[in-house]
């Protein structure tokens, strides 16, 4: 409990003492005649004298902490518990730090190579797909990303009692909710969501066959469940460009 209480009122002291020592040290040096040309000034505030406060600041909130309620822990005792609650609050900040930047967008890259999807869409072979692959229209939703597909020569081909269409699209981003969208002349959106973690394992081969799972349609703002006209069905795999 003492330490939990230094590592607050730690942070309570560093936070308050880089700002009182920001704010005064650009006063006193206005006083003093220090030119803030191309703001000079406020930068040797924020960044020299600024920390320095917050340093300051951190060992006296730690100190309060600790001797708060009339303890008196000695010199030994207050340095172990001092330093524990230190190796506390870096530990609270590099978690901090590394949760940042989990949760931000970063490119998708296996040893420096970038990554496609690999993808087949299903329909029994009674579906009539439209004639020209250009009729039919992917996006891929990952992220701020927005990426469309590239489908072969052959898009389409006949696979026992299946119609199947292929296609490749970039895997840019590295996040964990990803969409297709497959655009067709009969106004219906059909949207799959992929089932991939951020960083999908190549070596994990084709996924198993997912039906789709929303429709949009034109003019109206919520997705519906498929229906009869919908009877598509989709598996992916990941392949590392080069490999």
């Amino acid at each position: 409990m003492p330490i939990i209480r230094a590592m607050v009122w730690g942070v309570i002291g560093a936070v308050a003492g880089y700002f009182a020592a920001a704010f005064g040290s650009d006063v006193v040096m206005g006083w003093q005649g220090v030119s803030n040309f191309e703001g000079g000034r406020g930068m040797a505030a924020g960044l020299f004298f600024g920390p320095l406060g917050g340093l300051l600041g951190l060992g006296l909130g730690i100190w309060f902490g600790l001797r708060r309620g009339g303890r008196r822990p000695g010199f030994g005792k207050l340095a172990g518990q001092g330093t524990l609650a230190v190796l506390g609050i870096v530990a609270l900040v590099a978690a901090g730090i590394f949760l940042y930047w989990e949760s931000g967008e970063h490119r998708l890259t296996y040893d420096d190579e970038g990554a496609n999807l690999d993808f087949e869409i299903r329909t029994p072979a009674s579906f009539q797909w439209p004639t020209d692959r250009n009729a039919i229209d992917f996006e891929l939703q990952a992220g701020s990303s927005r990426m469309s597909p590239t489908l072969p020569d052959d898009w389409l081909h006949r696979d026992a009692d299946w119609a199947v269409l292929s296609g490749t699209i970039e895997l840019y981003l590295r996040v964990s909710q990803r969409l297709l969208v497959m655009r067709m002349p009969d106004g219906r959106d059909r949207i799959f969501r992929l089932r991939l973690p951020a960083r999908p394992d190549p070596a994990a081969g084709w996924s198993d066959w997912y039906k789709v799972d929303f429709v949009g349609l034109p003019h109206q703002p919520q997705t519906v469940s498929p229906g009869p006209e919908d009877p598509f069905e989709i598996r992916y795999k990941v392949s590392v460009w080069g490999q």
